[in-house]
């Protein structure tokens, strides 16, 4: 792969007392290169001279670790101490170099330089994937990718490495750089999205979050627009650590149930709220369907259930357009440091962004969407420029209300409500009332100034708030949670084949045995768990790295954890409990399993899959889900 006429080389190390690793694989040659220091070889001067070619060097989580201790080992060399010193003393300087890295504890000012010095051009994915809350290891990432071979070096990282482990400490390596590299190709659309911003804006995006990516062009537009200087921007903030619910409410706010009136008065009686998410909450009845309202949004359902409207019924999801860019551009809600003019920046760029939607430019469409929707999260940030809770509440308080006062006029309508989350409405209408509906939506959207998208649903099944599955009019199911039946990057590995056979029993009546037992994609019954660094994970009587991908089997053994307790004896905890799995970090390829197919053998002789057990997970929700019917299924 090459990104602005530059191969990509991904690359990845390893650091013990005794040894250091770096490799790295030419994306366009395929060639892979393993350079050492050891007591077996010193490769410095290869390695210094491999990072000096005019290329991206590409890894996971590399700027906040592998570029600084590579850094610091350049260091050392320009400064002769592999002159000077032992290639025992400079390994072990290597190790307290790395492990001053790791230590969140350490001080920053020992290997700062080396963090910011700029020997080679780097790409780090995990910083361009994820903001810094939702970051995960490599091993994570490798689970969710579905990737062949889920591999972690058990070894004691401390310590020194034996010379007969040496080889293997290699082959781990390499594991990890081609899973990387896998990775990168399926960036290369976000990655082909930054290269065009950093064109457009000459921003450096390339190892940038969608968030950031997004406030560093909102920042230039609204620099350029206003003439600030960017240090000046960057000291303003609009703190708060109280805010008057009052306020911030919309004065023409009104309701004419008792209930929601109640909730308006008691808002408006507030006037110490923390901005923090846990600073104000309610919970109450309305329109048979559990209603809580606060800081952190609003979120409502009648509980489990399965909504199938009736022969004179309409069931239907309206979610507003771009709820929050919505409400800051048509209300003027903008930080007060920032002044009218970031509203009209922030204006313009929707105004950009929908024309290119328009026009199907992608790119700027994507490039403008990043913008808008990078704000509303910094505007809660206190190390950003946006920072201002007042605003943040403004927003979401009042998109909130805006949404009761739909639904309050939904009921009025007769129709029945069966969710409300965030921006959008579920509920079932008359269809005699289908043209009273659309003057509701049509005042509501004409006082609001907000926009309604309407989907219509043939069917919708309600495990829980963010938990379901809807067939709309097209026959396309709309999925979210639980349901969801595509792994997630970074997001968690649970068997797919589960709700797959569920929305398959409801939606094709397809009997969930005929679908599990159907299945010839082992990845589907694959699930993962990882340890903290605190347990020990066991299988079979052998000790086990602490990221596992598994599935259930008829032949398994109990996969354990384990650490020791006060009284200094071991506290197992089973990680499935009552059922036996087999481990399957690594995956059969293609070619070996058509070999073992053309020997006879088939997909459960092979795998042993327990398939009681994928039956029975799927019955216990359907079984939630509605009564259960013993003729549909098959023991």
């Amino acid at each position: 792969m090459k990104i602005k006429d530059k191969t990509c080389i991904v690359f990845d190390i390893e650091v013990l007392k005794n040894i250091f690793t770096c490799t790295c694989k030419n994306t366009e040659t395929g060639v892979i290169k393993v350079f050492e220091i050891s007591s077996r070889k010193v490769d410095i001067q290869d390695l210094l001279n491999y990072f000096t070619q005019d290329c991206y060097y590409v890894g996971y989580n590399n700027h906040h670790y592998d570029n600084p201790v590579l850094n610091y080992i350049f260091s050392l060399y320009r400064k002769r101490y592999f002159e000077f010193f032992s290639t025992r003393e400079i390994t072990e300087s290597i190790f307290r170099m790395s492990q001053i890295v790791i230590d969140k504890n350490s001080d920053f000012g020992l290997w700062k330089e080396y963090k910011y010095a700029k020997n080679f051009l780097s790409i780090d994915l995990l910083t361009m994937l994820y903001s810094k809350a939702l970051r995960v290891s490599l091993k994570e990432m490798q689970v969710t990718m579905q990737y062949k071979n889920v591999e972690e070096f058990v070894v004691d990282w401390k310590q020194d490495l034996p010379e007969k482990d040496m080889d293997k400490l290699i082959l781990y390596n390499i594991n990890d750089v081609e899973s990387t590299e896998e990775l990168l190709y399926r960036c290369k659309s976000d990655l082909e999205l930054r290269v065009s911003i950093e064109q457009e804006y000459k921003i450096n995006c390339l190892s940038l979050d969608g968030v950031n990516t997004g406030m560093k062009i909102l920042e230039q537009e609204y620099i350029r627009h206003t003439g600030i200087t960017k240090d000046k921007l960057e000291q303003l903030r609009s703190p708060c650590d109280q805010i008057d619910l009052e306020k911030v409410i919309f004065p023409w706010i009104k309701f004419n149930s008792p209930i929601l009136q109640n909730v308006l008065k008691e808002m408006k009686q507030l006037h110490n709220v923390s901005p923090g998410r846990k600073g104000y909450e309610n919970t109450f009845v309305f329109g048979d369907m559990k209603i809580t309202v606060g800081v952190g949004g609003i979120h409502g359902d009648c509980g489990i259930e399965i909504i199938k409207p009736k022969e004179n019924e309409l069931l239907l999801d309206s979610d507003v357009s771009s709820l929050y860019p919505s409400m800051i551009i048509e209300h003027d809600l903008y930080p007060p440091h920032l002044g009218k003019e970031f509203l009209e920046t922030y204006s313009n760029i929707r105004t950009r962004r929908l024309i290119a939607k328009k026009n199907k430019i992608k790119v700027i469409d994507k490039t403008l969407k990043l913008s808008l929707n990078g704000l509303s999260g910094n505007l809660q940030n206190e190390h950003s420029w946006c920072y201002s809770p007042f605003t943040v509440m403004q927003i979401r308080i009042n998109g909130q209300l805006l949404l009761l006062m739909l639904s309050e006029r939904l009921l009025s309508l007769g129709c029945k409500l069966h969710q409300i989350n965030t921006d959008g409405i579920l509920y079932t209408c008359k269809k005699d009332k289908y043209e009273e509906l659309q003057t509701v939506l049509s005042e509501w959207e004409n006082l609001t100034k907000l926009t309604l998208e309407t989907e219509k649903f043939t069917s919708f099944y309600q495990l829980a708030i963010n938990d379901y599955f809807g067939v709309d009019i097209n026959n396309d199911i709309k999925k979210k949670g639980f349901f969801l039946t595509d792994v997630t990057l970074g997001k968690g590995l649970s068997p797919k084949i589960i709700p797959e056979a569920i929305i398959n029993y409801f939606v094709h009546n397809i009997p969930v045995e005929d679908t599990i037992k159907s299945c010839r994609d082992i990845r589907k019954f694959l699930q993962a768990e990882k340890t903290g660094k605190q347990w020990t994970v066991e299988y079979n009587e052998q000790i086990q790295q602490r990221t596992n991908r598994f599935y259930v089997s008829n032949s398994g053994y109990y996969l354990w954890k384990w650490k020791l307790d006060e009284t200094g004896k071991r506290s197992y905890h089973n990680m499935l409990k009552g059922h036996g799995v087999k481990l399957h970090n690594r995956l059969y390829s293609d070619e070996d399993l058509q070999w073992k197919y053309s020997q006879g053998e088939t997909f459960q002789s092979i795998y042993d899959v327990d398939y009681q057990y994928y039956i029975t997970q799927c019955v216990k929700v359907i079984e939630q889900l509605k009564p259960r019917q013993l003729s549909l299924f098959n023991f």
